[in-house]
């Protein structure tokens, strides 16, 4: 038998080198021939998938048997590895029986309701939302489960899995009170979401009801990347330790490790003129210089826990009643006692 190589093979080719039905085929790939193929006739087939490499279309097999059997990540930035960590514990926690596609957006940092239609096109078992902002998700109606992670927002029909941002604002100043800060700067980043936002403001309100302040104007950048980060501090940088300010706050890792490269680049001592602090935890954390001190948001169980209660929800549970992961401070050699 002469075969096209370029073509992928299929159910019918390896039935006509095995000399079978195609039903036989496929009760034999699909572990279901026990008791209704004879030994001989589940050895030629075998032969005949392994002389072909013939592989299930498994989309194919979901849609002849009714069932869906794909679920959707939509992340806003695939370069984060935030983001890398949550898809990591997705991945590991969903049934073997579902396959996992990934989505995000075509142009930018944040993806927009038609990434999530294209995700949604794909007839799915199950939609995970990372971090969407509240003004997409008013636009969306999901036709599948869906889990909303780390997005500060709750919509009915959709189960929501957050983080404890209060927590991590307390943590954030009990730290830098605790180091003696009292004048803190903020950068943070301009996005429709209101996880970011809560992340602000907890520090601001934790760290006023321990005597402390935000006390210069936020610094915000367009994009959740080192380079904007670094852009925008350069310049400012000097000026807030000017002002008093000695412990700088960021809304994400990434932002963080900008600011120390720019008080690098100033000659500002961190942390011994300038503490620096994070959000994320991202792996890369413990190894700048210095190292980072950062809120741990529990990334990649954040993406266990939706593995798990997708899991249940196709099964046919309830969905799961909104979460709140813990959070940490991991204190590390960028921040120190203030010096005034």
């Amino acid at each position: 038998m002469t075969r096209d190589l370029t073509r992928r093979a299929t159910a019918r080719d390896v039935a006509k080198l095995a000399e079978v039905s195609v039903a036989t085929v496929s009760l034999i790939a699909n572990g279901k021939s026990a008791g209704r193929v004879t030994p001989e006739t589940e050895q030629r087939v075998r032969s005949a998938i392994q002389q072909l490499d013939y592989r299930i279309n498994t989309t194919a097999s979901a849609l002849a048997r009714g069932r869906r059997d794909t679920v959707a990540f939509v992340s806003p930035d695939p370069a984060n590895p935030f983001f890398s960590l949550v898809l990591d514990g997705l991945a590991s926690a969903l049934d073997e029986s579902l396959s996992l596609t990934i989505l995000w957006p075509r142009h930018g940092d944040d993806y927009d309701p038609s990434t999530v239609q294209r995700a949604l096109a794909g007839d799915l078992a199950g939609l995970v939302l990372a971090s969407p902002g509240a003004t997409l998700l008013d636009t969306i109606s999901p036709t599948c489960p869906t889990i909303l992670l780390e997005s500060g927002e709750t919509r009915a029909g959709m189960a929501s899995m957050d983080l404890d941002v209060e927590a991590a604002g307390t943590g954030i100043a009990d730290h830098l009170v605790g180091l003696g800060h009292r004048r803190v700067g903020y950068l943070g980043v301009e996005r429709d979401r209101s996880t970011l936002n809560h992340r602000r403001d907890a520090v601001e309100r934790q760290l006023q009801s321990r005597g402390a302040a935000l006390s210069v104007p936020d610094l915000m950048v367009q994009r959740m990347t080192t380079q904007s980060a670094y852009d925008a501090a350069l310049p400012l940088l000097g000026r807030w330790v000017a002002d008093g300010v000695t412990a700088v706050v960021c809304a994400d890792d990434l932002l963080a490790y900008g600011v120390l490269r720019a008080a690098h680049e100033l000659d500002i001592p961190v942390p011994g003129t300038l503490s620096i602090a994070g959000f994320g935890n991202l792996p890369y954390s413990s190894m700048v210089a210095p190292s980072l001190t950062s809120v741990d948001l529990s990334a990649r169980e954040l993406g266990v826990r939706a593995g798990n209660s997708l899991n249940g929800m196709l099964l046919g549970s309830d969905p799961a009643p909104n979460e709140t992961l813990r959070t940490t401070v991991v204190g590390r050699n960028s921040t120190a006692r203030a010096l005034v």
